[in-house]
Protein backbone atom coordinates (compact mmCIF):
# COMPACT_ATOMS: atom_id res chain seq x y z
CA UNK A 1 0.00 0.00 0.00
CA UNK A 2 1.08 3.80 -0.72
CA UNK A 3 1.79 6.38 1.81
CA UNK A 4 1.77 9.96 0.29
CA UNK A 5 3.83 12.66 1.17
CA UNK A 6 2.40 15.99 -0.14
CA UNK A 7 4.40 18.92 0.33
CA UNK A 8 2.00 21.83 -0.53
CA UNK A 9 5.21 24.79 -1.37
CA UNK A 10 7.16 22.49 -3.27
CA UNK A 11 4.54 20.55 -5.07
CA UNK A 12 7.11 17.18 -4.40
CA UNK A 13 5.40 13.87 -4.17
CA UNK A 14 7.93 11.99 -2.07
CA UNK A 15 7.58 7.77 -1.80
CA UNK A 16 5.21 7.96 -4.29
CA UNK A 17 4.96 5.63 -8.33
CA UNK A 18 1.81 6.98 -9.16
CA UNK A 19 2.59 4.68 -12.51
CA UNK A 20 2.56 1.71 -10.65
CA UNK A 21 -0.32 2.30 -8.75
CA UNK A 22 -3.28 1.40 -9.95
CA UNK A 23 -5.78 1.95 -6.85
CA UNK A 24 -9.21 3.86 -7.94
CA UNK A 25 -10.26 6.19 -4.72
CA UNK A 26 -13.45 8.12 -3.74
CA UNK A 27 -13.24 10.50 -0.72
CA UNK A 28 -16.88 9.62 1.76
CA UNK A 29 -15.62 12.16 4.20
CA UNK A 30 -13.95 15.45 4.27
CA UNK A 31 -13.48 18.78 6.10
CA UNK A 32 -11.81 22.00 4.37
CA UNK A 33 -8.66 22.77 6.33
CA UNK A 34 -7.26 26.47 7.45
CA UNK A 35 -5.71 27.37 9.96
CA UNK A 36 -6.93 26.93 13.81
CA UNK A 37 -5.79 29.29 16.33
CA UNK A 38 -8.24 28.15 18.42
CA UNK A 39 -6.62 25.29 20.31
CA UNK A 40 -7.86 23.11 23.42
CA UNK A 41 -7.17 24.04 26.68
CA UNK A 42 -5.29 21.19 27.12
CA UNK A 43 -1.59 21.01 24.90
CA UNK A 44 -1.89 18.38 22.30
CA UNK A 45 1.61 17.76 22.56
CA UNK A 46 2.72 14.28 23.99
CA UNK A 47 -1.39 13.58 24.37
CA UNK A 48 -4.20 11.71 22.74
CA UNK A 49 -7.04 13.41 20.39
CA UNK A 50 -10.40 11.19 19.87
CA UNK A 51 -12.45 12.89 16.71
CA UNK A 52 -15.65 11.37 15.95
CA UNK A 53 -17.18 11.96 11.73
CA UNK A 54 -19.90 10.46 9.80
CA UNK A 55 -18.34 8.63 6.14
CA UNK A 56 -21.32 8.92 3.45
CA UNK A 57 -20.52 5.77 1.17
CA UNK A 58 -19.10 2.27 1.96
CA UNK A 59 -15.91 0.66 1.57
CA UNK A 60 -13.84 -2.05 2.14
CA UNK A 61 -10.58 -0.79 2.24
CA UNK A 62 -9.93 3.10 3.48
CA UNK A 63 -6.83 5.66 3.66
CA UNK A 64 -7.02 9.04 5.27
CA UNK A 65 -5.52 12.31 4.61
CA UNK A 66 -3.68 14.39 7.60
CA UNK A 67 -2.83 18.07 7.25
CA UNK A 68 0.12 20.47 8.66
CA UNK A 69 -1.02 22.68 5.74
CA UNK A 70 -0.57 25.63 7.63
CA UNK A 71 1.51 24.80 10.29
CA UNK A 72 5.28 26.43 10.29
CA UNK A 73 7.26 23.80 11.96
CA UNK A 74 6.81 19.99 11.55
CA UNK A 75 3.63 17.82 13.22
CA UNK A 76 4.61 14.52 14.58
CA UNK A 77 1.82 11.90 14.65
CA UNK A 78 2.88 9.23 17.50
CA UNK A 79 0.24 6.96 16.96
CA UNK A 80 -2.90 6.64 15.01
CA UNK A 81 -5.75 4.67 14.93
CA UNK A 82 -9.48 4.19 13.75
CA UNK A 83 -12.78 2.57 15.13
CA UNK A 84 -16.18 2.35 14.56
CA UNK A 85 -17.93 4.88 17.07
CA UNK A 86 -19.53 3.46 20.39
CA UNK A 87 -21.77 6.38 20.42
CA UNK A 88 -22.27 9.93 19.15
CA UNK A 89 -21.11 12.09 21.38
CA UNK A 90 -20.51 9.83 23.68
CA UNK A 91 -16.00 9.51 23.23
CA UNK A 92 -16.13 6.05 23.32
CA UNK A 93 -14.97 2.90 20.26
CA UNK A 94 -16.72 -0.35 19.69
CA UNK A 95 -12.46 -1.81 20.66
CA UNK A 96 -13.24 -4.83 18.87
CA UNK A 97 -12.86 -2.27 15.98
CA UNK A 98 -9.82 -0.72 17.10
CA UNK A 99 -7.29 -0.72 14.19
CA UNK A 100 -4.05 1.13 13.92
CA UNK A 101 -3.22 3.41 10.81
CA UNK A 102 0.44 3.26 9.21
CA UNK A 103 2.33 5.59 6.90
CA UNK A 104 4.95 3.14 4.67
CA UNK A 105 3.82 0.64 7.05
CA UNK A 106 4.99 1.97 10.37
CA UNK A 107 3.23 3.65 13.23
CA UNK A 108 4.66 7.54 13.63
CA UNK A 109 5.05 9.91 10.79
CA UNK A 110 6.41 13.59 10.76
CA UNK A 111 4.45 16.13 8.57
CA UNK A 112 6.85 19.02 7.26
CA UNK A 113 5.55 22.39 7.55
CA UNK A 114 3.13 23.24 5.04
CA UNK A 115 2.83 19.75 3.96
CA UNK A 116 -0.17 16.86 4.38
CA UNK A 117 0.35 13.48 3.56
CA UNK A 118 -1.99 10.36 2.96
CA UNK A 119 -1.36 6.65 5.29
CA UNK A 120 -1.44 3.23 3.67
CA UNK A 121 -4.35 2.03 2.07
CA UNK A 122 -5.82 -0.69 5.16
CA UNK A 123 -8.49 -3.08 5.20
CA UNK A 124 -11.31 -1.71 7.37
CA UNK A 125 -14.68 -2.33 6.21
CA UNK A 126 -17.32 0.30 6.44
CA UNK A 127 -21.16 1.00 6.18
CA UNK A 128 -22.90 3.93 4.60
CA UNK A 129 -22.97 6.71 7.74
CA UNK A 130 -20.90 4.73 10.03
CA UNK A 131 -19.32 6.83 12.40
CA UNK A 132 -15.78 6.40 12.92
CA UNK A 133 -13.02 7.22 15.81
CA UNK A 134 -9.98 8.95 14.73
CA UNK A 135 -7.83 8.80 17.60
CA UNK A 136 -4.15 10.63 17.52
CA UNK A 137 -1.31 10.02 20.13
CA UNK A 138 0.51 13.31 19.11
CA UNK A 139 4.39 14.15 19.87
CA UNK A 140 5.61 17.37 18.54
CA UNK A 141 2.93 20.49 17.27
CA UNK A 142 3.62 23.20 15.26
CA UNK A 143 2.54 26.58 16.53
CA UNK A 144 -0.03 27.14 13.87
CA UNK A 145 -2.43 23.82 13.82
CA UNK A 146 -4.10 23.50 11.02
CA UNK A 147 -7.67 21.94 11.12
CA UNK A 148 -11.36 22.70 11.18
CA UNK A 149 -13.21 24.87 13.50
CA UNK A 150 -16.88 23.86 12.13
CA UNK A 151 -17.05 20.52 13.33
CA UNK A 152 -20.39 20.75 14.98
CA UNK A 153 -19.36 17.02 17.11
CA UNK A 154 -17.43 16.77 19.75
CA UNK A 155 -13.79 15.80 20.51
CA UNK A 156 -12.18 14.44 23.37
CA UNK A 157 -8.53 14.39 25.04
CA UNK A 158 -6.70 12.18 27.23
CA UNK A 159 -3.43 12.70 28.95
CA UNK A 160 -0.73 10.71 27.55
CA UNK A 161 -0.89 7.84 24.88
CA UNK A 162 -4.65 6.20 25.29
CA UNK A 163 -5.23 5.36 21.30
CA UNK A 164 -6.60 2.26 21.99
CA UNK A 165 -8.61 3.19 25.61
CA UNK A 166 -12.40 2.50 25.34
CA UNK A 167 -13.90 5.75 26.66
CA UNK A 168 -12.72 9.15 26.47
CA UNK A 169 -13.89 11.51 29.57
CA UNK A 170 -16.06 14.63 29.34
CA UNK A 171 -13.54 16.26 31.07
CA UNK A 172 -11.58 17.59 28.12
CA UNK A 173 -14.10 17.76 25.65
CA UNK A 174 -14.88 20.74 23.00
CA UNK A 175 -16.52 21.40 19.59
CA UNK A 176 -13.53 21.52 16.85
CA UNK A 177 -11.17 18.90 14.39
CA UNK A 178 -8.20 18.97 14.44
CA UNK A 179 -5.22 17.13 11.42
CA UNK A 180 -7.56 14.54 9.87
CA UNK A 181 -8.52 16.34 6.14
CA UNK A 182 -10.03 13.56 4.43
CA UNK A 183 -11.32 10.12 4.09
CA UNK A 184 -11.04 7.80 1.01
CA UNK A 185 -12.27 4.30 -0.07
CA UNK A 186 -11.19 2.18 -2.54
CA UNK A 187 -13.04 2.11 -5.35
CA UNK A 188 -11.61 -0.18 -8.13
CA UNK A 189 -14.90 -0.92 -10.04
CA UNK A 190 -15.67 3.01 -9.96
CA UNK A 191 -18.79 2.96 -8.71
CA UNK A 192 -18.96 5.84 -7.04
CA UNK A 193 -18.43 10.04 -7.53
CA UNK A 194 -18.47 12.98 -4.95
CA UNK A 195 -20.50 15.78 -4.40
CA UNK A 196 -18.93 18.70 -3.26
CA UNK A 197 -20.84 21.23 -1.39
CA UNK A 198 -19.40 24.22 -1.16
CA UNK A 199 -19.57 27.42 0.68
CA UNK A 200 -19.57 28.94 3.82
CA UNK A 201 -20.78 28.80 7.48
CA UNK A 202 -24.45 27.89 6.20
CA UNK A 203 -22.99 24.81 4.58
CA UNK A 204 -20.11 24.52 7.29
CA UNK A 205 -23.69 23.50 9.15
CA UNK A 206 -24.11 26.54 11.29
CA UNK A 207 -27.33 26.15 13.13
CA UNK A 208 -27.44 22.35 13.07
CA UNK A 209 -27.15 20.39 16.19
CA UNK A 210 -24.00 19.08 17.48
CA UNK A 211 -23.05 15.37 17.27
CA UNK A 212 -26.46 14.60 15.00
CA UNK A 213 -25.06 15.46 11.47
CA UNK A 214 -27.92 17.09 10.44
CA UNK A 215 -26.38 19.82 8.24
CA UNK A 216 -28.09 20.13 4.93
CA UNK A 217 -25.31 18.09 3.04
CA UNK A 218 -25.91 15.47 5.66
CA UNK A 219 -29.33 15.51 5.36
CA UNK A 220 -28.81 15.44 1.12
CA UNK A 221 -26.64 13.00 1.57
CA UNK A 222 -29.15 11.12 3.52
CA UNK A 223 -31.52 11.61 0.55
CA UNK A 224 -29.08 10.66 -2.17
CA UNK A 225 -28.68 7.30 -0.15
CA UNK A 226 -32.83 6.91 0.29
CA UNK A 227 -32.63 6.30 -3.91
CA UNK A 228 -30.99 2.99 -5.50
CA UNK A 229 -29.99 5.65 -8.54
CA UNK A 230 -28.34 7.87 -6.64
CA UNK A 231 -26.74 5.53 -3.85
CA UNK A 232 -22.85 5.63 -5.94
CA UNK A 233 -22.59 9.60 -4.72
CA UNK A 234 -20.39 10.61 -1.95
CA UNK A 235 -21.29 13.64 0.08
CA UNK A 236 -18.24 15.78 0.98
CA UNK A 237 -18.10 19.18 2.90
CA UNK A 238 -16.28 21.87 1.41
CA UNK A 239 -17.59 24.47 4.09
CA UNK A 240 -15.86 27.09 6.32
CA UNK A 241 -17.25 29.17 7.73
CA UNK A 242 -16.96 33.32 7.69
CA UNK A 243 -15.23 32.97 4.24
CA UNK A 244 -16.44 34.84 1.24
CA UNK A 245 -16.34 33.71 -2.24
CA UNK A 246 -14.29 36.80 -3.60
CA UNK A 247 -11.38 38.59 -2.09
CA UNK A 248 -7.87 38.61 -0.17
CA UNK A 249 -7.62 34.75 0.36
CA UNK A 250 -5.67 33.94 3.92
CA UNK A 251 -4.91 31.02 5.93
CA UNK A 252 -7.27 31.72 8.47
CA UNK A 253 -10.24 32.96 6.47
CA UNK A 254 -9.15 31.40 2.45
CA UNK A 255 -12.08 32.41 -0.18
CA UNK A 256 -13.96 29.80 -2.46
CA UNK A 257 -11.61 31.20 -5.27
CA UNK A 258 -8.41 31.52 -3.53
CA UNK A 259 -8.72 27.42 -2.39
CA UNK A 260 -10.72 25.75 -5.08
CA UNK A 261 -7.07 23.81 -6.53
CA UNK A 262 -7.02 22.28 -2.31
CA UNK A 263 -10.73 22.00 -1.61
CA UNK A 264 -11.81 21.19 -4.78
CA UNK A 265 -9.71 20.15 -7.49
CA UNK A 266 -7.52 17.77 -5.11
CA UNK A 267 -10.43 15.90 -3.36
CA UNK A 268 -10.66 12.40 -4.65
CA UNK A 269 -12.84 11.81 -7.39
CA UNK A 270 -15.26 15.10 -7.37
CA UNK A 271 -17.99 14.67 -10.18
CA UNK A 272 -20.17 17.26 -8.88
CA UNK A 273 -20.66 20.58 -6.94
CA UNK A 274 -22.96 22.55 -5.47
CA UNK A 275 -22.16 25.89 -4.67
CA UNK A 276 -24.22 27.98 -1.65
CA UNK A 277 -21.23 31.56 -1.97
CA UNK A 278 -21.74 35.02 -1.56
CA UNK A 279 -23.79 36.38 1.80
CA UNK A 280 -20.30 37.39 3.35
CA UNK A 281 -19.23 39.13 0.57
CA UNK A 282 -22.38 41.65 0.33
CA UNK A 283 -22.91 41.77 3.83
CA UNK A 284 -19.67 42.09 5.45
CA UNK A 285 -17.18 42.98 2.34
CA UNK A 286 -19.90 45.06 0.37
CA UNK A 287 -19.10 44.01 -3.08
CA UNK A 288 -21.21 44.89 -6.25
CA UNK A 289 -23.13 42.58 -8.40
CA UNK A 290 -21.00 42.53 -10.96
CA UNK A 291 -17.68 41.90 -9.39
CA UNK A 292 -19.57 39.01 -7.71
CA UNK A 293 -21.10 37.79 -10.49
CA UNK A 294 -17.71 37.90 -12.41
CA UNK A 295 -16.02 35.60 -9.57
CA UNK A 296 -18.82 33.22 -9.61
CA UNK A 297 -18.16 32.74 -13.36
CA UNK A 298 -14.32 32.01 -12.59
CA UNK A 299 -15.71 29.29 -10.45
CA UNK A 300 -17.52 28.15 -13.03
CA UNK A 301 -14.53 27.89 -15.61
CA UNK A 302 -12.38 26.66 -12.68
CA UNK A 303 -14.78 23.42 -12.28
CA UNK A 304 -15.59 22.77 -15.99
CA UNK A 305 -12.08 22.94 -16.49
CA UNK A 306 -11.38 20.09 -14.51
CA UNK A 307 -14.73 17.65 -16.01
CA UNK A 308 -16.72 19.14 -12.68
CA UNK A 309 -20.45 19.86 -13.36
CA UNK A 310 -21.34 22.73 -11.03
CA UNK A 311 -24.84 23.83 -9.74
CA UNK A 312 -25.64 27.06 -7.91
CA UNK A 313 -27.86 28.07 -5.32
CA UNK A 314 -29.34 31.83 -5.08
CA UNK A 315 -27.85 33.44 -1.73
CA UNK A 316 -30.56 32.96 1.01
CA UNK A 317 -32.82 35.77 2.34
CA UNK A 318 -31.03 38.10 4.93
CA UNK A 319 -33.57 41.03 5.53
CA UNK A 320 -33.97 40.84 9.44
CA UNK A 321 -29.99 40.29 9.49
CA UNK A 322 -28.41 43.35 11.84
CA UNK A 323 -26.06 44.59 8.72
CA UNK A 324 -29.08 44.30 6.18
CA UNK A 325 -29.44 47.44 3.86
CA UNK A 326 -31.30 47.74 1.14
CA UNK A 327 -29.17 48.69 -1.33
CA UNK A 328 -26.98 45.17 -0.38
CA UNK A 329 -30.51 43.80 -0.73
CA UNK A 330 -30.50 44.84 -4.33
CA UNK A 331 -26.91 43.24 -4.95
CA UNK A 332 -28.31 40.24 -3.38
CA UNK A 333 -31.14 39.78 -5.53
CA UNK A 334 -29.45 41.08 -8.71
CA UNK A 335 -26.98 38.59 -8.50
CA UNK A 336 -29.58 35.75 -7.75
CA UNK A 337 -31.27 36.47 -10.82
CA UNK A 338 -28.19 35.79 -12.49
CA UNK A 339 -27.92 32.50 -11.20
CA UNK A 340 -31.17 31.40 -11.59
CA UNK A 341 -31.92 33.20 -15.36
CA UNK A 342 -28.04 32.14 -16.94
CA UNK A 343 -27.63 29.20 -18.66
CA UNK A 344 -24.50 27.15 -18.58
CA UNK A 345 -23.75 28.46 -22.48
CA UNK A 346 -23.68 31.77 -21.42
CA UNK A 347 -21.12 31.31 -18.13
CA UNK A 348 -23.92 30.36 -15.63
CA UNK A 349 -24.41 27.45 -13.42
CA UNK A 350 -25.10 23.99 -15.04
CA UNK A 351 -28.54 23.94 -13.30
CA UNK A 352 -30.40 25.89 -10.12
CA UNK A 353 -30.65 23.93 -6.71
CA UNK A 354 -32.33 26.67 -5.04
CA UNK A 355 -31.59 26.41 -1.32
CA UNK A 356 -33.17 30.33 -0.88
CA UNK A 357 -36.76 30.08 -1.50
CA UNK A 358 -37.27 27.03 0.65
CA UNK A 359 -36.03 28.72 3.92
CA UNK A 360 -37.80 32.17 2.83
CA UNK A 361 -40.94 33.57 4.87
CA UNK A 362 -44.12 32.91 3.13
CA UNK A 363 -45.26 36.61 4.16
CA UNK A 364 -41.85 37.88 3.07
CA UNK A 365 -39.52 36.37 0.16
CA UNK A 366 -36.80 38.33 1.65
CA UNK A 367 -36.93 37.44 4.97
CA UNK A 368 -35.61 34.09 6.65
CA UNK A 369 -38.96 32.33 7.61
CA UNK A 370 -38.09 32.48 12.01
CA UNK A 371 -39.61 29.22 12.02
CA UNK A 372 -36.17 27.72 10.00
CA UNK A 373 -33.75 30.23 11.12
CA UNK A 374 -31.12 30.29 14.15
CA UNK A 375 -32.22 33.42 15.41
CA UNK A 376 -29.37 35.73 13.53
CA UNK A 377 -31.75 36.13 10.21
CA UNK A 378 -29.03 34.54 8.21
CA UNK A 379 -28.44 30.69 9.15
CA UNK A 380 -30.49 28.48 8.98
CA UNK A 381 -31.67 25.95 12.38
CA UNK A 382 -31.38 22.16 12.38
CA UNK A 383 -35.25 22.41 10.38
CA UNK A 384 -34.27 25.04 8.14
CA UNK A 385 -30.94 22.65 7.54
CA UNK A 386 -33.13 19.42 6.87
CA UNK A 387 -35.67 21.49 4.46
CA UNK A 388 -32.56 23.16 2.89
CA UNK A 389 -30.97 19.19 2.26
CA UNK A 390 -34.39 17.78 0.95
CA UNK A 391 -34.35 20.36 -2.36
CA UNK A 392 -32.22 18.98 -4.71
CA UNK A 393 -34.15 17.00 -7.62
CA UNK A 394 -31.85 13.59 -7.56
CA UNK A 395 -32.00 13.73 -11.54
CA UNK A 396 -29.08 16.03 -11.16
CA UNK A 397 -26.68 12.99 -10.01
CA UNK A 398 -28.25 10.03 -11.96
CA UNK A 399 -26.84 8.49 -15.02
CA UNK A 400 -29.01 9.34 -18.26
CA UNK A 401 -30.68 5.86 -18.41
CA UNK A 402 -31.87 6.45 -14.42
CA UNK A 403 -32.77 10.28 -15.63
CA UNK A 404 -34.72 9.06 -18.29
CA UNK A 405 -36.59 6.78 -15.83
CA UNK A 406 -36.78 9.15 -12.80
CA UNK A 407 -38.75 11.63 -15.94
CA UNK A 408 -41.28 9.00 -16.45
CA UNK A 409 -42.05 7.94 -13.17
CA UNK A 410 -42.40 11.89 -12.55
CA UNK A 411 -44.93 11.98 -15.85
CA UNK A 412 -46.86 8.44 -14.08
CA UNK A 413 -46.86 10.22 -10.84
CA UNK A 414 -48.39 13.31 -12.51
CA UNK A 415 -51.28 11.89 -14.16
CA UNK A 416 -51.98 9.18 -11.21
CA UNK A 417 -52.72 12.69 -8.99
CA UNK A 418 -54.55 14.10 -11.94
CA UNK A 419 -56.94 11.15 -12.23
CA UNK A 420 -57.07 11.06 -8.51
CA UNK A 421 -58.34 14.53 -8.14
CA UNK A 422 -60.65 13.62 -11.32
CA UNK A 423 -62.11 10.88 -9.62
CA UNK A 424 -62.75 13.19 -6.30
CA UNK A 425 -64.74 15.40 -7.73
CA UNK A 426 -67.35 13.15 -8.66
Amino acid sequence: MKFYLISVLCLIFVNTIFAADEVSYTGTWSASQYFNGDLPDIDLQNNTLRQFLRVSIPGEEIRFHFSNLYGKEELELKSVHVAKSGGQGTGKILVDTDTEITFNGKSAVTIPAYSEVISDTLPFAISTFDELAITIYYGKIPEDFTGHAGSRTRSFIELGNAVSKETFTDEHSFVRWYTIAAIDVVDNEKKYEALLCYGDSITDGRGSTNDKQNRWPDVLAEKLQSNPATQHIAVLNGGIGATTLYGESTPKSPTGLGRFEKDVAEQTNVKYMIVLYGVNDILFNGIDAKTLINAYKELIKKAHAIGITIYGSPILPFKTQADYTEEKNEVKETVNAWIKNTPASEGGFDAVIDLASVVADPNDEMVFNPDLCDNDGLHPNYLGHNAMGNVADLSLFMDKEDTEQANVDKKINKKVIVKCKAVKKY
